[in-house]
């Protein structure tokens, strides 16, 4: 008897339902969305998986006329399809298709429907015992090719949904590399005042408000630059065309207000937009301050976060003021709060053994 809608309970993954009798049905198209649809129903969850593995790899192995299995078809020419369907349109993707592309270049842009999970770990251990720049002998970061991974996978997944790849996803499933959480950097009161009396005598225009900015209101350095006058306003400022893609408005006092708008552009951009990086890298130095490699301006952001959490700043209202999209982002500033763990101090078995 045909399955019909009415006989499916629920999608467990693409391709295979579940059906009213607890049996599992598989119905795909192996060949692509204009190929014959093959079908199944299966006792076993396990059965139905391995029947569509098996299809696939069939067409996988040429059985019959698949694009995807084309000699011709290489890693890259993945990466461009997925960039003109849909890469153009987010924030980073012309950056992200920069990357793949260069890494498609490391891997030897080999015929995609050979792409396997095996050859992207091969690659990756490469990767991370290589050093990027033989100039300063630092190596890759797990990070760096976690990125790349998520990448990869987004490639495939998009193209499987606009039904331009009827391959499986062959990173699917394939853990990324644990990272160990870095240790929280931020400058302490003293730091920010040697900090900003060196960025104020600097020759390089706009950085010492730039950084009050970012220290009054968590933005990015970025965010923090590129702001106009308009918004500035109502002692609020309004941040648009952020990281996230979250417009967000900040609460500062008028005296910043002021300060910030004082003597600048009523349209346009308010700062110079010159040489921010090395000026701020030389106020770190005269400062005296030592920060991790690969963090120099972000250390502001953190600062905000931490100070604003060490004065007892809720975590939930701290989430929408950096505008993360989770809260997974922002809980490592919450074991600043000066309640975090605190019963730790009089919960421990030395503190209750001489308890009455």
């Amino acid at each position: 008897m045909a399955v019909t809608s009415k006989d499916k309970v629920r999608q467990v993954e693409p391709g295979i339902w579940k059906l009213i009798d607890d049996r599992f049905y598989v119905e795909i198209r192996p060949h692509g969305r204009d190929g014959k649809k093959v079908k199944k129903t299966c006792s076993k969850l396990e059965e139905a998986r391995q029947f569509k593995r098996d299809e696939m790899h069939k067409a996988q192995a040429g059985d019959s006329p698949n694009q995807n299995t084309n000699t011709t078809i290489r890693l890259s020419d993945l990466v461009e399809e997925w960039y003109k369907l849909h890469g153009y349109a987010l924030k980073d993707g012309a950056g992200r298709k920069g990357i793949l592309l260069y890494d498609c270049e490391l891997l030897g842009n080999p015929v995609a429907s050979e792409f396997t999970a095996e050859k992207f770990v091969i690659f990756r251990k490469s990767r991370l015992e290589t050093p990027r720049s033989s100039a300063t002998g630092k190596m890759i970061t797990a990070n760096t090719v976690n990125h790349s991974q998520a990448y990869f996978c987004a490639v495939f997944n998009t193209l499987i949904k606009l039904g331009k790849w009827t391959l499986p996803n062959p990173l699917h499933g394939l853990p990324k590399l644990k990272i160990d959480e870095p240790d929280l950097c931020f400058l302490d009161k003293g730091q920010i005042k040697l900090l900003l009396s060196e960025l104020k005598v600097s020759t390089t225009q706009d950085l010492y408000i730039i950084a009050k900015v970012c220290l009054s209101t968590g933005a990015r350095w970025g965010e923090a630059a590129s702001l106009k006058a308009t918004h500035v306003r109502g002692n609020k400022i309004h941040y648009s065309k952020t990281k996230s893609g979250k417009a967000r408005s900040i609460p500062i006092s008028s005296e910043l207000e002021e300060e910030i708008l004082k003597g600048r552009p009523k349209n346009g951009l308010l700062f110079n937009q010159k040489n921010h990086r090395h000026g701020f890298e030389d106020a770190v130095s005269r400062a005296g301050i030592k920060l991790p490699d690969g963090q120099l301006t972000h250390v502001l952001r953190h600062t905000f976060a931490s100070h604003f959490m060490i004065n007892d700043g809720n975590i939930l209202k701290l989430k929408e003021i950096l505008g993360h999209a989770t809260l997974d982002m922002t809980i490592r500033y919450a074991k600043l709060a000066p309640s975090h763990l605190s019963q730790a101090v009089t919960h421990n078995p030395i503190a209750t053994l001489y308890a009455a």
